[in-house]
């Protein structure tokens, strides 16, 4: 998207309104759940199935079968490797090679890109800034972009600040193809603070509307606000699988698949019943702004703030003669 381009979906406030949620209905994404490739045939729920299933490349690199699965995502192993190692152990080029190599197992649709997450402790561990972790990010993309590799590839958005990643966003320029499947890293760690998700993805939609946004590592906690349903495309977690970890005796692990399958589609029917059909609180299209929140002071280009602001005081007035 060129900056006019940019520029006229900011001011065109009536068509970002129409435009805010996914093409879904709002309060429904789809939910991609963590799985290893041997579980990969089977974790998907017959009751309540999820859209498909998430695979670390880290549970593959010392694969050497195919394994059974449908639809799936194949994620870079961010984590482990900028958080744990303070960088990549492996070359885009090596990553490239096992794109190609698992694409042959199922409906892959799209291969995460190897992002840098920008959490405080992950830059105390590589000691970089955001910046430099934003640009990263970046290369990274771009590198494994040339090598031409056999599926989509998701970038992902970088940042700690809503700011940081509206700076990311602009970063990624003509990149990011209209309604492009896009990554928000750096939001697992705030399932606590599902507003704060939510201003993030806010902030991204006001710029482009049309991308469909996809939340690392959203557990149900965040997901049970509608209005980061409302402004996801889709998401994944892993968390069923956590309380295995402090069981003396692990429960099974299909069953707990399962299970959080079924809390997901029950916190899904949830929003669906209690979203309005009109825009205003509670549909992620017009939460009421808490002026005198944390989220006042958060940093913002300053070209951004006029437009940002404006159309803040538009959505507070309509939410009031709605009431």
């Amino acid at each position: 998207m060129n900056s006019t381009a940019a520029s006229d979906s900011v001011r065109n406030h009536q068509v970002i309104a129409k435009r805010f949620c996914t093409e879904y209905p709002p309060g429904i994404s789809r939910f991609f759940i963590g799985s290893s490739p041997s579980l990969a045939a089977s974790i998907i729920s017959h009751d309540y199935p999820a859209a498909g299933v998430m695979i670390s490349i880290n549970s593959l690199c010392d694969r050497k079968s195919n394994f059974d699965v449908g639809d799936w995502i194949l994620d870079s192993g961010a984590f482990t490797e900028v958080a744990r190692h303070g960088g990549y152990r492996h070359g885009v080029e090596q990553y490239f090679r096992q794109i190609k190599r698992w694409s042959v197992c199922g409906n892959l649709l799209i291969a995460v890109a190897q992002d840098w997450m920008c959490e405080p402790s992950v830059l105390k561990r590589t000691g970089l800034t955001v910046v430099e972790h934003q640009q990263l990010t970046i290369e990274r993309y771009d590198q494994l972009m040339r090598l031409n590799p056999p599926v989509a590839v998701m970038p992902v958005l970088q940042g700690y600040w809503v700011s940081d990643y509206l700076k990311h966003l602009a970063d990624y320029g003509a990149r990011l193809s209209p309604g492009a499947w896009v990554g928000v890293g750096s939001v697992c760690r705030r399932n606590g603070n599902p507003e704060e998700i939510a201003d993030i993805l806010k902030a991204i939609k006001l710029l482009r509307s049309d991308l469909r946004l996809h939340g690392f590592g959203l557990k149900i906690l965040a997901l049970e606000s509608a209005e980061v349903r409302a402004l996801l495309y889709s998401t994944d977690s892993m968390a069923w699988s956590y309380p295995r970890k402090f069981q003396p005796v692990p429960e099974p692990e299909i069953p707990m698949a399962h299970n959080y399958q079924q809390k997901i589609a029950a916190v899904t029917n949830f929003v669906q019943k209690r979203v309005p059909k009109t825009a205003g609180a509670g549909n992620g299209q017009g939460r009421k702004p808490k002026w005198k929140s944390p989220t006042e002071s958060v940093r913002l280009p300053k070209k951004y703030i006029p437009h940002l602001t404006q159309l803040a005081k538009e959505w507070e007035s309509k939410e009031e003669l709605l009431e």
